[in-house]
């Protein structure tokens, strides 16, 4: 059989977080003598409160109804449905004041299909493109797999001796790299694996040296609406004052939408227009099924004013997480972290490897972390800890903590 060899180089060099996060597999967890029943993973990067009542019933009712479970059936516009983008807007201006119109904005299957559209769109071969370091594991990926050619680089934002991110230095590293001919950056805020959310400074910082190199800025905007601190100024950010800012948007974090795969780009009519004709050739058009109960769970939601009831709630409960995580890392481990500021992670330092630190603890206490150099070099004595999926059971979050603790004669 013949692959293509570019692909084929991709697979003999896996992710080391996707290699890490297959321990948590049930089979292998067996076979390493554990009880699945007793093993604890802060490994996943993924929520696990309630979705809203009425996004559920607005399925049921889709589903229900011969004609719209029909309609539901066929293809929808290659941007999304115009209703939904125009909801989308009015979502965005009362949450965060941003103001856009329907053609600012292409729905798409997830901000992972999205993100590898962006690529597609913008990055040519021996472009330059700029990732932080610590940042989402995934973009290296989707980079070399989409635009083989481009030349990744990393600025550090994170200081390995007291912990902490340092915008300062990485403002510095970023002017140099757009000025040198980089095209693109892209990080998240809340960002992904610190929690950590950037300052205006550096965000507006970042928007003028991409403007100057004609270049762009992607904002993810995963957790945006899970930010513990009070909002920035740039999550109000319009695409008429930044055309050279794009954000992108997930269903899967604050509605708990992980497997009802949705996502939403919002950008300049120029960068909308041409994914669109991206978006053409990868996926044709969003699932008409999603489209159509998200946009009746707004409709409802923004009428009666629960969304933002029901956005504070879930804030809250990841802050309550976030808290008992740090408490539990101070008491059980006594190591430096990072200060969750939304989202779901904080990261540990542990004072080795934090591959080898992540089979060791595993094997003896069963307990999965995610080992920190996935993310970048400068945590790489560093584990993430995600508290996501255990927001709805902080005792394993306190428990799991406690055997790693004993384990490492910290307790």
């Amino acid at each position: 059989m013949r692959f293509s060899e570019h692909v084929f180089r991709m697979v003999k060099e896996p992710s080391p977080i996707r290699e890490i996060m297959k321990m948590a597999e049930r089979e292998n967890i067996i076979n390493m003598g554990i009880d699945p029943d007793e093993f604890i993973s802060f490994g996943g990067g993924w929520v696990n409160h309630q979705a809203p009542d009425e996004l559920r019933e607005a399925y049921l009712e889709i589903a229900s109804d011969d004609q719209n479970f029909h309609v539901s059936g066929g293809y929808s516009p290659t941007p999304g449905l115009i209703e939904l983008r125009e909801k989308i807007c009015e979502m965005e201006r009362l949450l965060f004041g941003v103001k856009a119109g329907a053609k600012n904005v292409i729905i798409g299957q997830s901000s992972t299909q999205l993100t590898a559209d962006l690529f597609l769109s913008i990055v040519d071969r021996n472009d330059k493109v700029i990732l932080l370091d610590p940042t989402y594991a995934n973009y290296v990926g989707q980079i070399k797999l989409l635009v083989p050619d481009a030349r990744i680089v990393r600025v550090k934002v994170f200081d390995e001796n007291s912990w902490t991110i340092d915008e300062e230095n990485a403002m510095e590293g970023i002017k140099k790299e757009f000025e040198s001919g980089a095209k693109l950056l892209i990080f998240p805020s809340p960002d992904n694996p610190t929690s950590h959310v950037f300052s205006d400074d550096f965000v507006n910082c970042c928007l003028d040296c991409a403007s100057d190199a004609c270049g762009f800025v992607i904002l993810d905007y995963a957790y945006k609406t899970q930010a513990f601190v009070s909002p920035p100024k740039y999550y109000s950010y319009s695409p008429s004052e930044y055309p050279n800012l794009i954000a992108i948007y997930s269903n899967s974090k604050w509605c708990r939408g992980l497997g009802r795969r949705l996502g939403w780009v919002i950008g300049s009519e120029e960068v909308i227009e041409v994914m669109e004709r991206v978006q053409q050739a990868t996926i044709l058009c969003p699932d008409s099924l999603h489209q159509m109960a998200f946009l009746q769970y707004l409709n409802f939601a923004l009428q009666n004013k629960t969304l933002k009831k029901y956005l504070d709630v879930v804030r809250k409960q990841y802050m309550k997480a976030a808290q008992v995580t740090i408490e539990a890392i101070e008491n059980f481990i006594g190591e430096k972290y990072t200060v969750p500021e939304g989202g779901l992670y904080t990261v540990v330092h542990v004072g080795m490897d934090g591959d080898e630190f992540v089979k060791k603890i595993v094997k003896a206490t069963g307990v999965l972390f995610v080992p920190g150099r996935g993310f970048g070099c400068s945590i790489g004595e560093g584990v993430r800890v995600s508290y996501g999926p255990l927001v709805d059971n902080t005792e394993k979050i306190r428990e799991g903590m406690r055997r790693v603790g004993e384990y490492l004669g910290r307790v």
